[in-house]
């Protein structure tokens, strides 16, 4: 096993989407909190209330086109950031999109892979395999939350008390229950720390990981196949980057970046095994093209 991999995996400061506009609108929300009473004690008009309204959704607007930047304002302090900023590339608000025909990662010496800082330390303890890997599939996802999971299944119990207490026909009342009971099965499935394991039953992971039906992902030595696209390690990159205030063992947002295509993938942290097995065969030595063609890709 090789651990020595600087020549491969670089880190420097990402754009991490999400931070500003949660920030704003906590703002915001006092702000109209405050003007409220302000409007109750005769200081100020009405308007002014509707105006606060009105601004978290330009901030979430404006937010969602910034998700585009791959670093953060500023001076940047890192060259390899420099050289990041140099390539011109941007982040996907999509699944998949086009390549970046000015593609000069070598003459930028640019390494394969390029993670937040705040992953250097976990990332670290991830060991790269040594020798031959054969293709495995993974799947990337959309986790859920704890905050989420405990809503949603404190709002089902709540409807189905109202069910059982209301005059409700029979078969209405236990579709809705049926539901309801789905709905909490699948925001439990859904937590990071339940469907980042491969050892949980596949249909069990899809539900969980919100990926039941989507085009396979396939990784081998130095490449990754998605549908009919590839990204290999002697020519693409591999960026992952954190998600607002998520933290890093909860979800992480990664892109393959190439002359030809770019993809967006999400996964459950970097304790994810479908994410670490994409990095741990992304960062091999010795890239092998002639497996693209493999039975599982």
């Amino acid at each position: 096993m090789s651990q020595n991999n600087a020549d491969k995996i670089g880190y420097t400061k990402l754009y991490c989407p999400g931070r500003v506009a949660v920030i704003i609108a906590v703002l915001l929300l006092v702000a109209i909190i405050g003007s409220y009473y302000l409007v109750m004690a005769g200081v100020i008009h009405f308007s002014y209330i509707v105006v606060l309204m009105a601004l978290p959704f330009v901030v979430v607007i404006i937010d969602f086109f910034m998700r585009k930047r791959l670093l953060p304002r500023g001076k940047q302090k890192t060259q390899l950031a420099l050289s990041l900023k140099k390539l011109k590339l941007r982040w996907l608000l999509r699944k998949n999109g086009s390549g970046l025909r000015q593609w000069d990662r070598k003459k930028l010496d640019l390494p394969r892979t390029v993670a937040d800082s705040s992953f250097k330390d976990k990332l670290s303890k991830v060991i790269i395999p040594d020798g031959l890997v054969e293709p495995e599939k993974i799947t990337a996802s959309r986790p859920g939350s704890l905050f989420g999971c405990i809503l949603g299944t404190a709002i089902a119990l709540l409807v189905i008390w109202g069910l059982f207490s209301a005059t409700v026909p029979s078969l209405l009342k236990w579709s809705v229950i049926a539901l309801l009971c789905w709905n909490v099965f699948r925001l439990f499935l859904g937590l990071p720390s339940i469907h980042r394991s491969r050892k949980l039953p596949f249909v069990l992971r899809a539900i969980g990981r919100r990926r039941l039906l989507g085009i396979p992902i396939v990784v081998g030595p130095g490449w990754v196949k998605r549908g009919k696209n590839v990204w290999h390690a002697n020519r693409d990159m591999l960026l992952i980057r954190r998600t607002g205030f998520r933290l890093a063992s909860s979800e992480i947002d990664c892109m393959l970046a190439g002359p030809k295509r770019r993809s967006r993938l999400t996964f459950s942290g970097t304790g994810d095994e479908d994410f670490q097995l994409l990095f741990k065969f992304w960062n091999v030595d010795e890239v092998r093209l002639e497996f693209i063609d493999s039975e599982l890709s």
